[in-house]
């Protein structure tokens, strides 16, 4: 059994702004498409490998299951897998939680961030039908009770749909058939996913989920190695007005890419600006706008953001702001292998340009935690820090904050924007903001 913190595991049952067209989405799953095929409109990156530095897996074959194929890159497919079968799911309690007034299936945390029915399945299915007793980490956001055993069937005190019931069975028995076709042959001498730690986002952009902004959500799902750092992910955005999900996948160190995006069109991406989320953003990032002479160009989700950037919507994302590990080890590892760039803001700022990369581990305190560095807010503070009311307290103590509350801020450009030249060119434009106001590092 993998080893699963306890905010990835149920306690009980064990565990751009248009609305998307649902009805076309469940439409095009229950006809038997598949999100590997081609779609007009969308551009479908081949797969393209390099010679791994791990370990083939030995995957059987005529039986119908995945032939071989580099470790990282089949992990990949199985989570892609994953999330086309549960794309239905979602579609359907999306539509649920917008059609209803009171957004019945919809609740606000003590953090005072938003959660859904979706985010609490979505991560329970992945966890116990895809990733379970195949990674040897897993770090998920949310902390939930998830019952599908009895009726009626629940996640926490929200009481799931009867009429949803079946598609999410029928989600569950094709995530397990994903785990079996592409994870089930794995070498019993050298199993190379036992190092691996897994950090999940069940629906990244929740906020935008429950209100009826579906396009600007994702399912974030990133792998890190044994030293913390990212090195394979999927972010798969299920919604969209088309009806047909848009996803990327990557794993640098085999050379492997794969996606089906949206590109700007030539118009589109000559009035891309910086990506920011949809709520107010700090003095710097307006400074930094202005220093840039970017316009502003706002959107939910951090996996959205980097599916943007790769889609050219965006020149750049850079938030002084803290996310969480889960937002950003997908995206770091998806838009890394596609050739960009997503490090911490502090040192990219603070030291010349330095790209360093938050630590992606299983841990109980905060890995990247420096004292005095960030303040602390109502969405970092850790258990049992107190009043946080009062803004700008800084953090003394690594207690203070989260285990997975990334506190340095975040900088990612795609890879047109990934030269030396144009580096340097953002960078002054940072330093220059950062003198007229400081970054809100939190």
């Amino acid at each position: 059994m993998s080893k699963t913190t306890a905010a990835a595991r149920a306690v009980a049952g064990i565990s751009c702004c248009r609305r998307p067209s649902v009805i076309a989405a469940l439409a095009f799953f229950t006809s038997g498409s598949s999100v590997c095929g081609s779609a007009a409109a969308f551009h479908t990156e081949a797969s393209s490998k390099k010679p791994p530095r791990i370990g083939i897996i030995n995957m059987s074959s005529g039986d119908g299951s995945a032939p071989t194929a580099a470790p990282l890159e089949t992990l990949c497919k199985a989570t892609l897998e994953a999330c086309e079968a549960l794309t239905p799911t979602i579609a359907a309690l999306y539509e649920s939680i917008n059609s209803s007034e009171s957004k019945k299936g919809a609740k606000t945390k003590a953090d005072n961030s938003a959660f859904t029915i979706a985010d609490g399945l979505v991560q329970h299915l992945l966890v116990e039908e895809l990733l379970d007793g195949v990674v040897g980490n897993i770090v998920g956001e949310e902390e939930c009770a998830v019952n599908l055993d009895t009726e009626p069937y629940t996640v926490d005190d929200l009481e799931i749909p009867a009429e949803i019931v079946d598609i999410i069975q029928e989600a569950k028995s094709q995530v397990a058939n994903a785990k079996r076709r592409h994870l089930s042959s794995r070498s019993a001498q050298e199993d190379p996913y036992q190092t691996l730690t897994a950090f999940l986002d069940p629906i990244d952009g929740t906020r935008e989920f429950s209100t009826g902004q579906g396009e600007q959500c994702s399912i974030c799902v990133g792998f890190s190695d044994a030293s913390g750092m990212p090195v394979a992910g999927v972010v798969y955005r299920p919604l969209s007005s088309t009806g047909t999900p848009t996803w990327a996948a990557g794993a640098k160190a085999e050379g492997y890419t794969d996606s089906k995006l949206i590109v700007a069109s030539e118009n589109e991406r000559a009035s891309a600006g910086l990506l920011t989320s949809n709520g107010s953003i700090s003095p710097f990032i307006e400074d930094l706008m202005k220093e840039l002479d970017y316009p502003r160009t706002p959107s939910g989700g951090a996996g959205n953001k980097m599916l943007m950037l790769l889609e050219k919507h965006g020149r750049a994302y850079i938030q002084d702001r803290g996310v969480s590990r889960w937002d950003t080890a997908a995206a770091q590892a998806v838009i890394e292998a596609h050739g960009g760039v997503l490090c911490k803001l502090s040192t990219m700022l603070n030291n010349e340009g330095e790209e360093k990369a938050y630590t992606y581990l299983e841990s109980d305190t905060n890995l990247d935690f420096l004292a005095g560095e960030a303040s602390i807010t109502k969405y970092n503070a850790g258990a049992g820090t107190g009043d946080v009311s009062k803004s700008g307290r800084m953090a003394m103590f690594a207690t203070e904050v989260k285990p997975y509350a990334n506190l340095c801020g975040l900088f990612a450009i795609g890879a047109d924007e990934n030269t030396e030249a144009h580096k340097a060119d953002l960078l002054a434009a940072l330093k220059r903001a950062a003198k007229s106001s400081s970054p809100s590092f939190d």
